[in-house]
């Protein structure tokens, strides 16, 4: 790895809370050599643990809550010295959350794997609440990284929230949006003091899947459904910053085999374990 160049992934698996998901085959093909990986819903069950094998990096991963529950796994190269911290989020309801920390160029950089629950949108607000609270007490460079699932992305990111409000007042249809509670310029808002928070590019959105005329689309065209995001402390500087849906161009034909076959299904078509996120690729400056 570079010396002062931390490289990371973030990537929803969608396990599902289930102990019996094998991962998609094609996994171990699109992890980037050198690169930290920061898995979200997943489970540490065997399948995910032969990845880790495989590629002789370091693990960390979040205690196993509850029953039906998602962990958050860390992978790092071993020259990052991959180290659990045994932090916990003292408000209920909490987001699963795991805290490692790397040695980047002799410097230590927090690292931060989180995914919100899916509950309402209040209810999503306040394990915001309890995240802020954990990172603000931490002391040194943070990287957090996760699913926030925060929805649509309305108006200019690098607007403040007064300026962007109205937007998130409505849906289309004019009624009351359950955005209004919890979005991506309240968490901009939210960690303010402490991070940076930017809109990734590369793709309109990092989650959904839709089959149009025999075509995998990821996500509603131009809608910006961004829930996978990164947040870093404002002693680093960032790089780059991406989706790639390319696990999900490469294999198309599975994907569409899925969503035919579980056409009418309700909720998520994609059978788990077949990852139904693109991955949020970023590199940044220690």
């Amino acid at each position: 790895m570079e010396n002062d160049i931390l490289k990371i992934m973030e990537w929803n698996l969608n396990f599902a809370s289930s102990d019996d998901v094998k991962p998609a085959s094609f996994i171990r093909d699109y992890l980037i050599e050198d690169y930290i990986n920061v898995f979200t819903e997943v489970r540490a069950n065997e399948g995910l643990q032969e990845i880790g094998n495989e590629l002789d990096y370091d693990s960390i991963l979040s205690d196993d809550t509850e029953e039906s529950s998602n962990q958050i796994v860390i992978m790092a190269p071993k020259a990052y010295n991959l180290q659990k911290v045994q932090g916990a989020l003292g408000k209920s309801p909490a987001p699963d959350f795991l805290h490692g920390i790397i040695t980047v160029d002799k410097k230590k950089v927090n690292i931060i794997g989180t995914r919100i629950r899916v509950l309402d949108y209040k209810e999503r607000f306040k394990q915001l609440q309890a995240l802020n609270e954990y990172i603000e007490n931490i002391n040194g460079a943070v990287v957090c990284m996760g699913d926030f699932n925060s929805g649509q992305i309305r108006g200019d990111e690098k607007a403040s929230y007064n300026e962007v409000k109205s937007l998130y007042e409505y849906t289309k249809e004019k009624k009351l949006s359950d955005l209004r509670f919890y979005n991506f310029h309240i968490i901009k808002e939210i960690f303010m003091e402490k991070a940076h928070l930017i809109e990734p590019k590369g793709e309109d959105n990092s989650w959904g899947l839709l089959e149009r005329n025999g075509k995998i689309l990821p996500g509603y065209p131009g809608a910006r459904v961004k829930n996978d995001l990164l947040l870093y402390s404002k002693d680093l500087n960032l790089v780059s910053s991406f989706y790639s849906w390319k696990h999900v161009r490469d294999n198309e034909q599975i994907y569409l085999n899925m969503l035919f076959k579980n056409s009418k299904r309700q909720g998520n078509k994609i059978e788990h374990g077949y990852p139904d996120h693109a991955r949020l690729i970023a590199e940044l400056e220690v």
